[in-house]
């Protein structure tokens, strides 16, 4: 009886907010990426060490599965297209952590940046956020337990992505062992490197939202009559100065993390559309009715349709959250609460000319872009829609003439 409390008490504690981007760290280690300072222990360099060989190993393997079925396109096509999808997106996960890897120290940096401002957040106001993380962290790794079930009930799916590969095979029992085990919890380990960046991501995003959010209310409280008795010049540009800064710290930050959304958007959305296409096209045209394997691919196409989404949304809501700063400043009253006098004119045109470079400043967009092509937003995902759709049109019209 004393499981179920001990079980609450744990889901209270893992649901408080000690760190936004503990999830992500906690993933990026586990799947032998990159190791965070505060897990350099000596016990813990030998798993990451340990992982990260398990993790080229199983990398290896599939290649070596690609490589065979390319040699055997002609009397499998449908297995080599399925083995050729499998790889590609192994490459894809592991293009995407390579991102990561490229602009780490542009994304250490906001991460440093964001948890400095969040530790003066209320907590009300910042842990819907990192809700959403953990649940989207946790969620996505229960995929292992999905796949554990698969393997021990669905003998096709099981031969799919386990099979021991011919050439190995051929090497003796010793090795078709080794590939077994090394293998065991291939989808739970790279589930987790695809986590890696819909967690960071996500995790960015929802930081920067929370951040220009908490900028947003503190314009709307500069003129609050009970925190500033009064109403003095001296007590308002204080106050402004304050928060004009903490905004233009805020830019700053997005201006120097700009390059790593730029790419990151990029490989996540013509990847997203690339497979997006292919699989589709692969259900679509089963002759043989659906497999195991076609409803695991529908599940990992809406996981990316999903994913590409939330991006967009997450964009549509900063700028949104921009524009309503921009409507804040403009609608600012403080020509009429504050008395204008002949001493206070410094402090009038120190104030006029913060607010109005920050009002222009907000009445553009973030310019938050897919490879400086195009913004992000609700109309790029429209787009995106729509190449899946050319793109399956096509690969289904090249079926029928072949």
């Amino acid at each position: 009886m004393a499981v179920l409390p001990r079980f609450r008490r744990w889901l209270v504690d893992l649901f408080t907010e000690q760190d936004l981007f503990r999830p992500y760290e906690l993933l990026v280690a586990g799947v032998g990426f990159y190791l965070p300072a505060s897990f350099r222990t000596t016990r813990i360099r030998l798993l990451f060490a340990l992982t990260r060989l398990i993790m080229v190993c199983q990398y290896a393997i599939w290649a070596d599965r690609f490589y065979l079925s390319l040699l055997d396109i002609h009397d499998d096509p449908g297995k080599a297209l399925q083995y050729t999808n499998s790889f590609l997106t192994l490459s894809m996960m592991l293009g995407r952590m390579l991102v990561v890897h490229w602009y780490r120290l542009d994304v250490e940096r906001i991460m440093a940046f964001l948890r400095r401002q969040r530790r003066a957040m209320p907590i009300s106001e910042r842990e819907v956020s990192y809700r959403r993380i953990v649940g989207l962290a946790g969620g996505f790794q229960l995929i292992g337990i999905l796949d554990r079930v698969l393997v021990c009930f669905s003998t096709p799916y099981r031969q799919l992505l386990y099979e021991v590969p011919a050439n190995m095979a051929a090497l003796g029992r010793p090795a078709s062992v080794i590939v077994q085990a090394i293998s065991f919890d291939f989808a739970t380990r790279w589930a987790a490197a695809y986590n890696v960046s819909l967690t960071g991501m996500n995790s960015l995003m929802s930081g920067l939202h929370d951040e220009l959010a908490d900028i947003a209310r503190d314009y709307g409280k500069l003129l609050d009559v009970e925190d500033l008795p009064g109403a003095t010049w001296t007590r308002f540009v204080t106050r402004t100065t304050r928060v004009v800064r903490r905004h233009e710290a805020f830019l700053e930050q997005l201006n120097m993390l700009k390059p790593f959304l730029c790419t990151a958007f990029l490989v996540m959305f013509y990847s997203a559309a690339l497979f997006l296409a292919i699989g589709t096209h692969q259900i679509t045209s089963a002759t043989n009715g659906f497999s195991m394997y076609h409803i695991v691919l529908g599940g990992y196409l809406c996981t990316l349709l999903i994913e590409c989404y939330r991006c967009c949304q997450l964009v549509d809501q900063l700028n949104d959250l921009n524009k309503q700063i921009g409507q804040q400043l403009y609608g600012l009253e403080w020509p009429l609460e504050l008395r204008y006098s002949p001493q206070d004119d410094r402090l009038y045109r120190q104030t006029r000319s913060s607010l109005l470079i920050m009002m222009s400043s907000s009445q553009r967009s973030l310019g938050i872009t897919c490879g400086g092509m195009f913004e992000m937003s609700s109309e790029a995902f429209a787009s995106l829609i729509k190449m899946i759709y050319t793109l399956v049109r096509f690969l289904s019209d090249t079926q029928n003439l072949t």
